[in-house]
């Protein structure tokens, strides 16, 4: 039986049901948040979850935080 869980994991991946529980066994807590928000996205129904929004935000942070160090190398 499918969970969304594991249903995100295989669109994410692009793997079979067999795989993608093989995935989730290693994947941490982290790396499940983040591809639950790419998942809410690829869904395309418009609504995205707090917690999504949350893992988002830290990633666009990040992103910025890092291109900041990259001009400065410059």
């Amino acid at each position: 039986m499918k969970t969304e869980k594991t249903e995100m994991v295989m669109k994410y991946f692009d793997v079979s049901y067999k795989v993608a529980k093989q995935y989730e066994v290693i994947l941490t807590a982290k790396q499940l948040r983040q591809i639950k928000a790419w998942y809410e996205i690829k869904k395309g129904d418009g609504a995205i979850s707090a917690g999504s929004e949350t893992v988002l935000k830290e990633i666009l942070e990040k992103g910025e935080i890092f291109k900041k160090v990259l001009d400065k190398k410059d």
